[in-house]
């Protein structure tokens, strides 16, 4: 009920305030993290492939590579140039063998065809205009041999730079393995420290003062070192991570397990004290919280309640939990330091309460 929330309301206000600045400042850390993280690459060099297999060998190797091509470019200039004179060969050529037919069909002939002089000086021209055109696809022909053996030229000088630049590879992979690996060094060095830093605030300073301030910070270690620092990963990162999260995981649960058994012992050693001594125990503020939710402040237990019977004690530690007010007769809760009707001091002692009407 309503009545027995103890926690006053700018106590409330406040939580959810301090809340609010904890995941404000996690959330500039978390910003700050990625940008440190990121921009840790930049305090050396960049290790670059060509650095490990431009070697002498393969620098003379494109030189010859570079004068070839320029060979077979101009070779191609040339063919293309051929073609189109071969092309314009044979188009005249069969124009002209065309025309020589249509005109042989359709003259005169004479009485001695092969001495006809002007038989002879055509078929002469076709025959002239059909040898231009075997010349240039001979000079073709000559070329594209030439381009064959160019290719094959330049196919080798691939496959020797080719072969000359995996003895680089080697040592490329190992120096850019330890740069790497230094890299991730630098940024385990800044994220490590803050994870344990922050597990040093949750075990050692959960409860001071500024523990809101503390709390926005162990958001921010876990979230930079579980979260921001994946895309960072190298290939074998993932069992640095992997291996804190267990160590972390183990850790958190041998401090509760820890805990738990020590919090059982305490309940059992106040249990056994007088109530007056166990009722000192519990704060104002507590008891009031743990009577909201049902919960006896002595035991930790719920409270056990019946149909048609008020539960004035624990039944399992025997705490009076509510009582009945010396002047008016009310029945309140034992925590109550005054009484919500006419507003009577309540008793240091807990009076014992009166029997309650049956219910009609």
């Amino acid at each position: 009920m309503d009545v027995m929330k103890g926690i006053r309301v700018p106590e409330r206000l406040y939580k959810g305030v301090l809340w609010l600045v904890s995941i404000i400042f996690a959330g500039f850390l978390i910003g700050f993290g990625n940008l440190v993280i990121g921009d840790l690459p930049q305090v050396e060099d960049r290790i670059e492939r060509s650095d490990y297999v431009e070697s002498a060998e393969v620098t003379e190797l494109r030189g010859e590579l570079r004068d070839v091509q320029q060979q077979s470019d101009a070779l191609n200039d040339r063919l293309d140039l051929l073609r189109i004179q071969r092309n314009q060969a044979a188009s005249e050529a069969q124009s002209a063998k065309e025309t020589f037919e249509a005109w042989i069909q359709t003259r005169t002939a004479t009485t001695d065809p092969t001495q006809d002089p002007e038989v002879i000086r055509r078929t002469r021209e076709l025959e002239q205009l059909q040898q231009n055109e075997r010349s240039v696809q001979s000079s073709i022909s000559e070329l594209e041999t030439e381009r064959t053996q160019l290719d094959q030229r330049s196919n080798a000088l691939y496959d020797r730079i080719s072969d000359a630049e995996l003895t680089g590879i080697p040592a490329y992979e190992q120096a850019q393995f330890w740069q790497e690996l230094r890299i991730f060094g630098l940024r385990l060095l800044i994220t490590l420290p803050m994870l344990a830093f922050a597990a040093y605030l949750i075990v050692k300073r959960r409860k001071g003062e500024y523990w809101p301030i503390s709390r926005g910070f162990v958001l921010a270690a876990v979230f930079v070192f579980f979260v921001e620092l994946v895309p960072y990963l190298p290939s074998y990162g993932g069992y640095i991570r992997y291996g804190v999260g267990i160590i972390l995981t183990f850790a958190a649960g041998h401090f509760l397990i820890k805990n738990m058994r020590q919090y059982l012992a305490n309940r059992q050693e106040v249990e056994q004290k007088a109530e007056e001594e166990r009722r000192k125990l519990v704060s104002h503020d507590e008891a009031f919280k743990k009577m909201s939710s049902s919960v006896c402040p002595g035991c930790d237990r719920p409270i056990a309640k019946m149909e048609g019977t008020e539960t004035n004690f624990c039944v399992h530690c025997g705490m009076t939990l509510f009582d009945h007010c010396s002047s008016c007769d009310t029945r309140k809760m034992a925590f109550f330091r005054f009484c919500m009707k006419c507003g009577t001091v309540a008793d240091d002692e807990p009076a014992t309460p009166s029997a309650a009407p049956a219910p009609t």
